[in-house]
């Protein structure tokens, strides 16, 4: 059996990034400069921010379409370090080896999904969340499911994102990706960011109008209706920012084996 991280929030939940965070940062960045990837970002001026002007944590970055290994390097490396990341994925992607297990549990700010459906964890992931927005960091994950589509396009989203921003009022930040359908050397890859999304406003609720009960059925329309309505937002930047990565006719692609390499 591959072993795999426990649910639950690992570390603790703290939008002030400690020194792994930062160290991993720039390792990232100097492994991107090595390969000679060309990481552009657009949008920026999205990013949510206090009365104040600073940058603002307590939201969901919502990062599509997920491709390959490399989609939550980009924005870890291209957003600001403050607020940090809190990330939220695979846990036996976390813990297939013992080098990732040892950054991974000093790095912290993690929430692993077991691959096991069961639903007694579906509350702790929902907690760990909870523990994130509340304490100022950036909730990430990548809310597709199911199977491949075609580059340009979503994947079907999960409910987890739904669910979330209804029980937090978390706002949702696209964040679109482009040039992470295929890796190799020089490759363009863009991430732009979209405005914030109000979880009611996706959800047809009515402003000031309450939450619905958890795990009713009014929390699972709401869900579902949140979760169309994103996809609904963002599926033409999808397409668009694929068009923009897109390498020129005839460019040499040298070193496809990139796309699989962290797999």
């Amino acid at each position: 059996m591959e072993p795999e991280l426990a649910p639950g929030l690992q570390g603790t939940a703290s939008p002030r990034p400690g020194v792994m965070y930062r160290a991993l940062r720039i390792a990232w960045r100097w492994c991107a400069a090595l390969l000679g990837a060309h990481l552009e970002l657009e949008g920026a001026e999205h990013l949510p921010r206090t009365a104040s002007g600073r940058r603002a944590g307590g939201w969901i970055a919502a990062v599509v379409p997920h491709r390959t290994w490399i989609d939550p390097f980009v924005p870890w490396i291209l957003l600001p370090e403050r607020p940090r990341f809190i990330f939220f994925g695979d846990a036996r992607t976390m813990a297939r080896s013992p080098l990732r297990r040892f950054l991974l549990r000093r790095l912290g700010g993690v929430i692993p999904i077991p691959a096991a459906r069961d639903p007694r964890t579906v509350e702790v992931h929902l907690e760990a969340a909870r523990q994130a927005l509340a304490a100022g960091g950036v909730f990430m994950l990548m809310p597709e499911t199911g199977p491949a589509s075609k580059p340009g396009e979503l994947r079907r989203l999960g409910g987890g994102m739904a669910y979330v921003a209804l029980r937090n009022r978390a706002p949702i930040v696209p964040l679109v990706l482009g040039g992470n359908d295929e890796l190799y050397f020089g490759r363009r890859v863009i991430l732009r960011v979209l405005p914030a999304l109000d979880p009611w406003a996706l959800a047809g609720l009515a402003d000031g109008e309450a939450a619905p009960e958890p795990g009713s059925s009014a929390e699972r329309r709401a869900a579902h209706a949140l979760t169309a309505a994103f996809a609904e937002r963002v599926a033409a930047d999808v397409a668009d920012v694929h068009q923009g990565s897109l390498p020129p006719p005839g460019a040499r692609r040298r070193g496809r084996f990139l796309t699989t390499l962290f797999r």
